[in-house]
């Protein structure tokens, strides 16, 4: 049987609703089922709605609005739009708005439409796989970290649209470790997975749930009517999480700490509110057996003592205490090293090297990544010198930046300082930047992207993919190097998602010329997989982890004595 798709029309001409349906009603085999407005009254509600799989909408005095609102609102649904005359500037500025095609009144033949409309609904189908491949768990199913606050952010806008109270539990699971250290990853992993359908079950239908880290969750409350609201759902988890379960024929049973902040009480800022509600978590990790406890004054003052986190990092940035480690990046053609990825690590004078997974977040909603992304910087230049002296000098480094470092209008100038007091060589130096990152202000990462292109340093976009995507910033943004998230390689071969979005992202980079580079390869299998796809450079575990730079040199006779035996094999 043929699937059926929905497909949209909006036009206040009703000759555009009689052309396009004997158009649609020709499809062999027929595949389509028409649905006709003549303007959108709740254009959210409409472009949002899981039942339509493309929109044809006449051209007119809201098409700006309308496309504006589908990029806003994140809709994955494409809008081809119904054109009288397709001037070139026309065609792409409405292709800027977010736009996917066009037809022209006139011209509409049948195969043209068709091709069209089933172009358009593939290319929904791939963009709902890779949204729901990066802004998911892949353990509980819940939302993972970028889906989270994407989800919060448009939970606060709602908030202030509607004027209701929108609620954040940061929960903890107190000695998850010990669990894992007792009876292993898996029955850890089964723990985890328990845990989160006991929180699921305790909320209602316009709550959400994400994992944070390997033993932290987050829970979103829309429309909550008082505090004390919050608090009973709070115990209702407590109450949940502290049930018994079965791990390894034991019964096993855990408790948890739950911190709350309210929006918009407790922050009107998105980084305000998560770190205020991991404060409140924070102070009731402090006293002993499951514990609710909300956000206020006196929490903050008394997590900023000097045995907290934050007061711990905020001396970390002081004393200089975090470091770098490099992961190889290598050309699949060759086996050579061609790049490596800088990645931050904690050097803490008590726990040793401190994995970001642990405190990144952390700093990025205290607003330390600016003054960290500067020592990042200023270490990777001086990478740079270093490997030059090694006799290194043709490897890049790449530096992943922030989008509260790229908006600083000192940006260009401090890095361009870095530079020239460093003596690296710019043109060895490359920034990632993600996706949500441009999103968040396009023109100006571009006239950014600019100022420091002219300094010699290239750019890449890093977990492509993973985020909202838009085409154009590839046409229009100076990038020379897509790479592929860990989440697309994790299952190759074998997945046919994985394998047709890596493939589809490869073929892409080909043809507008950019390297592409596939990150998190840990097997033989996956590498084949992307070097028989064309993919010309992969990073991950099969090659190295991230290792100090001194071993760098180690690292290449390795991969030089490696290539020597399979030559002679």
């Amino acid at each position: 049987m043929v699937e059926q798709h929905t497909v949209l029309i909006i036009s206040a001409n009703k000759t555009d609703h009689l052309v396009l349906c004997a158009c649609l009603e020709r499809a062999v085999p027929a595949r389509f089922d028409l649905e006709f407005c003549e303007s959108m009254e709740r254009p959210v509600e409409a472009l949002t709605d899981p039942r339509v799989d493309v929109v044809i909408m006449a051209h007119g005095p809201q098409t700006e609005y309308l496309l504006r609102l589908a990029q806003k609102t994140e809709t994955t649904v494409p809008i081809v739009l119904l054109l009288d005359n397709p001037h070139d500037s026309i065609v792409a500025q409405l292709r800027e708005y977010g736009a996917q095609d066009y037809l022209v009144r006139g011209q509409l033949q049948d195969a043209l439409v068709h091709r069209i409309l089933d172009y358009s609904i593939q290319l929904k189908l791939a963009r709902e796989t890779i949204q729901q491949l990066s802004s998911r768990d892949p353990l509980t199913g819940g939302l993972n970290r970028t889906g989270f606050r994407a989800h919060l952010e448009r939970a606060m806008d709602r908030s202030q649209r509607y004027g209701f109270h929108t609620a954040l539990l940061y929960i903890n699971i107190d000695q998850f470790s010990t669990i894992n250290d007792h009876y292993g990853e898996a029955d850890g992993d089964r723990l985890i997975k328990s845990i989160a359908r006991r929180l699921q079950n305790k909320m209602r239908s316009t709550d959400s749930i994400a994992r944070l880290g390997g033993d932290e969750f987050a829970i979103v409350l829309e429309d909550v009517n008082s505090s004390a609201d919050v608090a009973l759902i709070a115990e209702k988890m407590l109450g949940s999480i502290a049930t018994p379960m079965l791990l390894s024929e034991q019964q096993v049973a855990v408790e948890a700490s739950i911190g709350a902040a309210i929006f918009p009480e407790d922050g009107h800022e998105l980084t305000d509110l998560v770190e205020h509600a991991r404060s409140a978590m924070q102070q009731a990790k402090s006293v002993r057996g499951n514990k609710f406890i909300r956000y206020s004054e006196q929490i903050a003052f008394d997590v900023s003592g000097n045995n907290s986190l934050a007061a711990e990092l905020r001396a970390a940035v002081r004393k200089n205490q975090f470091e770098l480690h490099y992961q190889p990046r290598v050309d699949l053609g060759s086996g050579q090293l061609v790049g490596l990825e800088a990645l931050l690590r904690w050097n803490h004078p008590e726990r040793g090297l401190i994995a970001p997974g642990e405190f990144l977040s952390a700093c990025e909603d205290m607003g330390l990544m600016k003054s960290i992304g500067y020592q990042v910087i200023q270490h990777a230049c001086s990478a740079l010198v270093w490997l030059e002296q090694q006799g290194l000098q043709t490897v890049d480094v790449a530096v992943n930046i922030a989008f509260s470092q790229i908006q600083d209008d000192r940006f260009v100038n401090i890095v361009k300082d870095i530079i020239t007091r460093s003596g690296a060589a710019a043109s060895r130096l490359e920034f990632e930047l993600t996706e949500s990152t441009i999103l968040k202000s396009p023109g100006a990462i571009k006239a950014r992207m600019d100022d420091l292109r002219l300094l010699g340093i290239s750019f890449s976009l890093d977990d492509f993919g993973t985020g909202f995507s838009q085409l154009s910033h590839l046409t229009e943004l100076p990038i020379s190097a897509l790479k592929i998230d860990a989440c697309f390689v994790r299952e190759l071969p074998g997945n046919p998602h994985q394998e047709a979005v890596c493939s589809m992202i490869i073929e892409m980079a080909r043809r507008l010329g950019m390297l592409v580079v596939a990150e998190g390869a840990e097997t033989f299998e996956q590498v084949e997989f992307l070097r028989r796809h064309h993919c010309q450079q992969v990073q991950g575990y099969y090659y190295s982890a991230a290792i100090p730079l001194q071993q760098l040199p180690r690292f290449v006779r390795e991969q030089r004595c490696k290539r020597r035996e399979q030559l002679l094999s």
